[in-house]
């Protein structure tokens, strides 16, 4: 990560006009993603509210994985055939 001394010796050698808009740039980002993250934060307290039971990760990676199998019968039947 760029330390601040220097981001703001990159300002100081820009003009004063382009800082300004880099500056004003750099507001906006902020302001995006403090959106975002308040987007985020109301989507996982509906996520927590909805009914249902919890699902933790590895059982829903093993349903996953069973119904996208990265290896299909025929593709390991070749593997198995290359091994040999």
């Amino acid at each position: 990560m760029i330390a601040v001394e220097a981001i703001i010796s990159k300002l100081q050698s820009l003009s004063p006009e382009r800082a300004e808009r880099v500056v004003s740039l750099i507001d906006d980002l902020a302001e995006l993603q403090a959106l975002e993250d308040k987007q985020d934060l109301e989507d996982a307290r509906a996520a927590l509210a909805e009914p249902g039971e919890d699902v933790s990760w590895a059982e829903l990676r093993g349903k996953l994985d069973a119904l996208h199998d990265p290896h299909p019968p025929a593709r390991r039947f070749l593997g198995m055939c290359l091994a040999s």
